[in-house]
């Protein structure tokens, strides 16, 4: 089970990842009908209302995306061994002002900002190639011989 079970986590997780996804423009499109159907105009207090809570669904199905990307970031930095930029340490306030966190009001923890994200991203692949590249090179002139070798018995 040690192989099996975080391929389904990672399947689960992107299966999940897409219906939010989904879910987001649906929501979309559900307030866009909503205007349309009822004629609501830009500013009107029924206009507000309905934007309040379609804004409502929008943060909590971005907040559920923030959390299982933050989620697979970070198990994949701990895997590598690439620090993981320091959350901002617990206050009355919230800090908002992070460069690599933000603060979710929907379920209030933090999760990795735009930028926290790409550095993780980025600080993982770096280690990754650092780890197969000699192996790559070595698998090359593996495949090279293995070829000359069925050439000349071809022969």
């Amino acid at each position: 089970m040690g192989l099996i079970s975080p391929l389904l986590k990672w399947r689960d997780d992107r299966d999940r990842l897409t219906k939010l996804r989904f879910d987001l423009e649906d929501a979309h499109d559900e307030f866009q009908k909503e205007i349309t159907a009822a004629k609501l105009k830009h500013g009107s207090e029924e206009w507000e209302r309905a934007y309040a809570g379609y804004d409502f669904q929008c943060d909590t199905i971005r907040a559920d995306i923030d959390e299982i990307e933050t989620a697979a970031l970070i198990r994949r930095a701990r895997e590598w061994g690439v620090p993981i930029p320091p959350r901002p340490f617990w206050s009355e306030e919230p800090v908002y002002d992070d460069e690599y966190w933000d603060w979710s009001r929907i379920h209030g923890k933090y999760y990795l900002s735009a930028k926290g994200k790409a550095l993780l991203r980025r600080e993982a692949y770096a280690e990754m190639e650092m780890f197969y590249k000699p192996w790559l090179s070595w698998a090359a002139l593996l495949i090279s011989i293995v070829s000359l070798m069925f050439s000349v018995l071809k022969r």
